[in-house]
This record gives structure tokens, sequence and C-alpha cells, in this order.
């Protein structure tokens, strides 16, 4: 009998960790996310200000589990450049997105309601009362809500404007508030598509000529092909084909390469640049587009590009890839510049682990681009490329430096050094995943298992995860989100459960 209790206050002992019972070794990466998305719940909601709500804020210290109403500035002008984009004291239904869709898969695979539950009420609570005139929904990058003043705020004119660089929610929006969606997306033709025979578009809601990026295109058009879906209206799908092909029929007919900004010219470096906002969010967004749809112009328009960069970018020399191309397929050499408008232009090689949330450089998301092309096509120069990125990534510490001239060079060197993003852990673990369902090697479950290890040591802190390794808060903006989903996709690719779940998460 002495010797069972002795086995039992052992066991007790193993599996608990400062008063609470441990998650067992195959809830490893499930239980955490668990633990984040319940304190999430109890401490993240707008509890600030007279009126209270059931929508998350964007920054909470995770150790006060408040929500600071003056964060610290930190690395914000390497991260964000203009503080509103952090949405300080406030919330943001777009950032959350990545949260949400957490939420809803967490009740999926556990049974657990609650989860889902939190999620439809913050989404019912901003499609209701968080509007503009127009029938946008008050999100994006110029647009917050103050949870202590009460108001719907932002910065510079508070445009409408969605990337897309975030996956939208269409699905799970519509079925809560179908007319709030119907509005968002009849108001982004209305007012962002400007010239409505041609498709260029504006990133901006004023209805005026302005910055046509494929960055906010492929939002956009997987607007306009999700309407299509719910409606059966042939206009949606045709107004999708129109969009697409204003940057399909200003490709330079040699290289297939298009820049990031076309109605820029030669004003502007992203005027006659290809850049991996095309490789990777715009060229995501077609692909999911083209799954929406099954019309095979928007796979095929993807998948033309994607090979376009694989061939010229790619350096066999260094197992790199170039940041930037001109429209005959050359690369821009280094070194990059300081100063001025041009210091965004990402000279030489790519920079993996860069902390601009928006900008010009988006190498783990082409890298997934990439893996979904080859899912869709088989097509052997996605997967290539696939290999390429994973090889590249997979050697590359979170820490290092690509250069020492940047403009964000002293992030590098500080806050850099310490880790990455928890959006740049999500991405790559997800690609990881991605490549070991493709393939079917051990080495690439492997190397996410090492991401994710790296991504909990370094942010998993009092029941939240950290935007960064180096601050304080647990902030949407950081992608915390897309972190939570690639450890719940972890956890079920190792129970061998991945067939099941939903690996297109962003």
């Amino acid at each position: 009998m002495f010797h069972k209790i002795k086995l039992f206050l052992l066991l007790s002992f193993l599996f608990t960790v400062n008063g609470c019972f441990a998650a067992k070794d195959d809830d490893k990466y499930l239980s955490p996310v668990k633990t984040c998305l319940d304190n999430m719940i109890q401490f993240g909601r707008d509890s600030y200000g007279p009126v209270k709500s059931p929508i998350f804020v964007s920054i909470l210290d995770v150790n006060s589990r408040t929500c600071p109403q003056n964060p610290l500035e930190l690395e914000e002008k390497w991260r964000v450049i203009r503080r509103e984009r952090r949405n300080p004291a406030g919330a943001n239904l777009l950032e959350d997105q990545p949260l949400l869709n957490t939420m809803y898969a967490v009740s999926a695979i556990t049974g657990d309601k609650k989860y889902a539950a939190e999620a439809n009420s913050c989404i019912e609570y901003y499609l209701k009362n968080l509007v503009d005139k127009k029938g946008f929904i008050w999100w994006g990058w110029h647009r917050h809500y103050d949870v202590y003043e009460d108001k719907m705020t932002g910065h510079e004119a508070n445009w409408h404007e969605v990337q897309a660089n975030i996956n939208v929610l269409w699905p799970q929006l519509w079925n809560i508030n179908s007319q709030a969606v119907k509005n968002e997306i009849e108001a982004t033709w209305q007012w962002q598509v400007f010239d409505k025979n041609k498709g260029e578009i504006n990133r901006h809601d004023d209805g005026c000529r302005g910055c046509d990026f494929t960055l906010t295109a492929g939002n956009i058009i997987e607007g306009f092909a999700f309407m299509y879906t719910q409606t059966k209206d042939p206009n949606w799908l045709s107004r999708a084909k129109l969009v697409a092909n204003y940057y399909w029929n200003l490709r330079d007919q040699n290289t297939n390469l298009i820049p990031e900004r076309p109605n820029a010219g030669r004003d502007r470096f992203d005027g006659s640049t290809f850049l991996t906002n095309t490789t990777g969010p715009y060229c995501h967004a077609m692909l999911r587009t083209y799954l929406l749809t099954k019309e095979e112009m928007f796979k095929e328009q993807a998948i033309t590009y994607l090979t376009a960069y694989n061939k010229y970018a790619f350096d066999a020399k260094t197992g790199k890839f170039w940041g930037a191309l001109k429209m005959d397929g050359s690369y821009i050499p280094g070194p990059r510049v300081i100063g001025g408008y041009e210091e965004s232009e990402p000279r030489g090689y790519l920079d993996l682990w860069e902390p601009y949330v928006l900008g010009y450089q988006y190498p783990i998301e082409t890298a997934q681009s990439y893996a979904k092309a080859y899912e869709l096509s088989k097509n052997p120069d996605m997967l290539i490329a696939a290999k390429r990125f994973a090889a590249w990534i997979e050697k590359t510490p979170t820490d290092t430096n690509e250069t020492d001239v940047t403009w964000y060079n002293e992030y590098k060197k500080n806050f850099g050094s310490k880790g990455t993003y928890a959006d740049k852990y999500g991405r790559t673990i997800s690609f990881f995943i991605d490549m070991n369902v493709l393939t079917g090697e051990k080495e690439y479950l492997q190397t996410a298992k090492k991401f994710a290890d790296e991504a909990i040591a370094k942010l998993y802190t009092n029941g939240f995860f950290k935007g960064h390794p180096a601050k304080p808060y647990y902030e949407s903006v950081d992608g915390v989100g897309n972190l939570l989903y690639a450890l719940v996709e972890l956890d079920q690719a190792l129970k061998g459960k991945i067939d099941g779940f939903d690996r297109d998460n962003w």
C-alpha cells in the first residue's frame, strides 16, 4: 500500500506544473492553445468604457491581463510604422480572423462548442454594430474600435482597406449575418473597383483612382468569388475575373511578371517591380478563388506567376530567393537604400524574418503558396520551389540578420535577436506540415515540431502567447491567431488526423 501511495505521488508530481495538471504528451501542442483561448475569453473581451461587448481587444498585457490604453512603443516603428495599425486601446475584426478560426477549429476537434459560440458572439456584435454608412465593416488597416472611448476610430481618413495577407472567414461571417457581408462586398465593388471596364482597383474606398496593389486585389477577387457562390449571380464571377484579368493583361509577355502596383508606373519602384506580395497573398487568394469557383483561369494565372518567380528569383549558389525582380526577369541586387520610399524595396535577397507586417516581403506566405499550388495542380515546378523554400527556412535561425543595410536594421540587432513574430512561427509550422502531407517525408514534420517548440518556449507566458519574444503583449497584429491555429494543425498531424483538418487557414 505504501508503494502505491509513493507511485501516485510521483505521478502527480510529474503531471503537475505550477499547481495545474499538466498536459499529457499527446496534448503538448493543443493544451497551451486551449489555455490561451480560455484566458482570451475571460480576460480579452471588451470590458472597458461604458459599453461592454463580446469583441476581443487587439493588445493584452500577459502579466496584468488587461488591455493597455497606451501600449509601450517597443518595436512598433518597424512592425507597423503607423501606431494606429496596432489598434491601441482597441479591437479589429480583421486581425481577429485567425484567432476566431482557431476557436472554430478547437470546437470542431474537441466537441466543446464553447469556443465556436464565443467566436460567433464576437462576429455577431461587429456585423450588427460596427459598420459604416457605405455598408463597410469597420475593420482593416486604417480602422479600429476604441474600447475605452466606445468609438469607431482610426487614422489617415479612416479608409476601408483590407489586404489579402489575412484570410477572411467569409462563410462564418455569412452564416451569422449574410446581409452585412452582402453590404461589405457590394460596397467594395461600388467604391474600390475604380474602373469597372478594366478592373482597376483602389486599396481605399474613396471611389477614385489610387494604389492598385495586388495585395488588396487578392482580397477583392476572393470576396467577389464568395459572393458568387452564395448568390449564384454570374455578375460576381465576372467581376472576380475582371479584376484578375486587369493584372493578367498587364503582365510582361516574355517573363509573365507583373508589377505590384501597375498604375504607379516608374514614379515608384513598385510600379515596375515584381514582388512577393504577388507570389504570397495574391496567388494564395487566386488559388482560394479557384477552389470557390472551380474556374481554371484563377489557378492557371496563379501558377504562371509562381512559375515565373521560381524561374527568375532563385539563386542556386546560395539557395535563396531574390526579393525583387525587374519585368525582364533580372533581379535587383543589394545593397538596400536607407531613406525615402525606396527603402521599402527588398533589394538583394528576401529576408525571411523581416518585421514589417505589410510592405513588400512575403517569403513564408510565398512558400505556402507553392505548397498549395502543388496540392491543387501537381505541377512539379511548384514542388521544386516549395522544397527550395523549405531547405532555406529550415537552415535559417529566426534571429538571422540577412543584411546590415535595411531601414529596420536596429530591430534586427535588438528585438530580432530574440526570435521572430508569432505569425512567422505559425506560418512556418503550417508550411512544414503541408510539406509533410504533400511528400510523406517525416523530416518536414520534425521541422514543424522544432519551430513549434521554439515558439512555445519563447512566446508562451502566463497562459497566453505573446506576439514577439521581446514584448509583454498578446497582440493580434503580430499574428498570434496564426500560431494558435498552426499548433492545432500540428496536434492533429501528430495524432494522424490531419486528413480531416482544414490546412488552408491563412
